[in-house]
């Protein structure tokens, strides 16, 4: 199955129910208008030259009814406007490669709902799942396109996910998954699970032919530890070569995190380790223009730490600032130790990081936020540059009707 010319057949598909349903008063529909500004500012070392580059984003999401509670639509487009940019030849990914603004069609596609628990969606698509997913960390998303199909069931869920393109978050277009010009498909299976004292459990599994396989598992624990909240989390992901278009046919890499985090009021502490295991680096991307980063409390602003024989312990702080409604600082440290190259399990490096977000509480502009994100990054030379990184992000999103 081949869905390269699908989000022209959602449109088509969509466009007489759609002026039905509005001709006859249908106020099922809803459409949100988003407007968001995206500055950055990377400065590098040994002899890097740096990244300056603002954006502004506007985008339309219309999210239609199900007409005989079977069948809609999704649509999501975005048109990015450069505001300043002093790119080099390391892109900031806030504009397009070329250094400009761009516009495109994040999300085309249709939805099913052949029956109460099961819902199906086909075209483009924001994809959320550990192993294939569109995190937004710029001023628009990648985006997935495929066939995804959720199962919900009373304790937790089941889905199926095919996909054969997908979109960088800075593209105009789609690009078939490929790697030394073979192109290939991407299917994965994965589900949810909440026990009744608490524990929840999420599995994936995701192949793409001849390409690599991935495997995500993951089990939470809140409890009680004294007037605390006590959230404990197990993380573990395998990846290895499925065949010869993966370049090496012996890759094969874990990671595996531990996080405890403990909150009370205005406050939460988290300690976060990562390891690294196998013969490389942990590798989760998929071959062409995927975007698919760490669902890992190790990936932060600027590294993931996954790095061949990595260890990583990370310290965090939340708080929320009571006597100003709506504004949230987060401090963040995390450092990192056994990296192998050149040879040996000596390399290191480390990142920090503050964060600032406001979001107003009330008025005409009621839920726009205003976020301030630094990061500084260093290391030994040859794992890591040192990076110093700015951004400044305003986010505003409105329900039209």
């Amino acid at each position: 199955m081949k869905l390269k010319k699908l989000s022209v057949a959602v449109m088509a598909l969509a466009a007489l129910p759609a002026t039905q349903a509005m001709a006859e008063g249908d106020n099922g529909f809803k459409v949100d208008l988003g407007l968001k500004t995206f500055y950055m500012n990377r400065d590098f070392n040994q002899g890097i030259n740096d990244t300056i580059a603002a954006g502004q984003a506007i985008r339309l999401d219309v999210d239609s009814p199900m007409w005989n509670d079977t069948i809609g639509f999704g649509l999501g487009a975005v048109q990015v406007l450069e505001l300043t940019d002093r790119k080099t030849v390391n892109s900031s990914d806030v504009l397009n490669p070329e250094g400009d603004g761009y516009g495109t069609l994040e999300q085309a596609f249709i939805k099913f709902k052949p029956i109460e628990n099961l819902d199906i969606k086909a075209g483009r698509m924001v994809m959320m799942t550990p192993l294939l997913n569109d995190l937004t960390s710029r001023i628009s998303a990648p985006s997935t396109q495929g066939v995804h199909a959720n199962l919900a069931l009373e304790n937790g869920s089941l889905y199926a996910i095919y996909s054969d393109e997908a979109s960088m978050n800075n593209e105009e277009g789609f690009v078939a998954y490929s790697k030394n010009g073979e192109e290939y498909e991407i299917v994965s299976l994965g589900g949810t699970y909440k026990f009744s004292n608490g524990l929840s459990t999420h599995l994936q599994y995701a192949v793409a032919d001849d390409y690599q396989k991935q495997s995500y598992f993951n089990l939470n624990y809140p409890t009680k530890l004294g007037d605390y909240d006590l959230s404990l989390d197990l993380a573990h992901m395998r990846g290895e070569s499925d065949g010869a278009l993966y370049g090496n046919d012996n890759y094969e890499s874990n990671l595996t995190g531990l996080t405890a985090r403990l909150s009370h009021g205005n406050l939460a502490y988290t300690l976060a380790y990562q390891t690294i295991g196998g013969n490389a680096a942990y590798d989760q991307k998929w071959g062409g223009d995927d975007n698919t980063q760490f669902f890992t409390w190790g990936a932060v602003q600027l590294l993931d730490f996954n790095a061949k024989d990595e260890q990583s312990l990370q310290a965090r702080i939340d708080y929320d600032v009571p006597s100003v409604p709506g504004l949230h600082l987060m401090a963040r440290h995390t450092e990192s130790w056994d990296i192998d190259y050149n040879g040996g399990d000596d390399g290191q490096r480390r990142e920090t990081n503050f964060d600032v977000k406001y979001t107003l509480q009330d008025g005409a502009a009621k839920g726009l936020s205003m976020r301030l994100r630094v990061a500084h990054a260093d290391g030994d030379a040859a794992v890591v540059p040192r990076i110093n990184d700015i951004r400044f992000i305003v986010d505003y999103k409105t329900n039209l009707f």
